[in-house]
């Protein structure tokens, strides 16, 4: 199936499932499904959108801080169209709230991320009256030893990863090896997420602005 049949096909299932969740999920859930390949304007369809403060036509880059939910969008190989589900991890919203997230994103059958279909809950209500039955209680909560999933640690290796199969040790980068790891970067998706150029240009020692510039002359809108 054409990628765009695909993303068609994918948004009339999910934004049919959003019609009907809408009539029943509480005001403390918010749901947002992207489509990944208009980043500028990736938010297509959202339900309580007043919990992140976003709205239909917003950036994807226009989310909470910390969103590991986008981590999936460096974990895939080439030819595997298999949805990636990431669960279990914290985003933090411009209010400074923290939601308990989840995120499903889909895939081309080259493997390249279409849409992604997300769940942010603002649990702040229930923590307060935990925190409250904590002090009546005098109970102490259980570690939690689980390690949840770090963006900062994908994008980081990953970065590294390409830079060290185009450059040779000992030798300064030169612009042409720079431009072909900046496109294979661009090319898993690491420029779509926050803190992605300012990631690659610290490994790269250039600044930002040259990140751009090289985008910017590779077309990349």
């Amino acid at each position: 199936m054409k990628k765009k049949e695909t993303l068609a096909a994918l948004s009339q299932i999910l934004e049919s499932a959003m019609d009907a969740m809408a009539a029943t999920v509480a005001n403390n859930h918010e749901i947002v499904l992207h489509n990944l390949t208009t980043p500028a304007a990736s938010v297509q369809k959202i339900i309580n959108g007043h919990i992140s403060g976003r709205k239909k036509g917003d950036s994807l880059l226009a989310g909470p801080d910390k969103d590991d939910g986008f981590a999936g969008l460096l974990v895939k190989g080439k030819n595997d169209a298999q949805p990636v589900v990431i669960k279990n991890y914290k985003t933090v919203t411009a209010a400074g709230r923290l939601l308990d997230s989840a995120s499903t994103i889909y895939f081309s059958e080259e493997g390249e991320p279409l849409m992604a279909f997300c769940i942010n809950t603002d649990n702040s209500a229930y923590e307060h009256i935990r925190k409250g039955l904590e002090l009546l209680t005098h109970t102490v909560p259980a570690a939690n030893d689980k390690k949840e999933l770090s963006l900062n640690t994908i994008i980081s290796d990953t970065i590294q990863d390409v830079i060290g199969r185009h450059i040779i040790s000992g030798k300064k980068i030169q612009k042409a090896q720079r431009l072909k790891i900046i496109e294979e970067i661009r090319s898993r998706g690491i420029f779509k997420m926050k803190g992605g150029v300012q990631q690659v240009a610290d490994a790269l020692g250039v600044t930002r602005y040259t990140i751009y510039n090289d985008l910017e002359a590779m077309g990349e809108e």
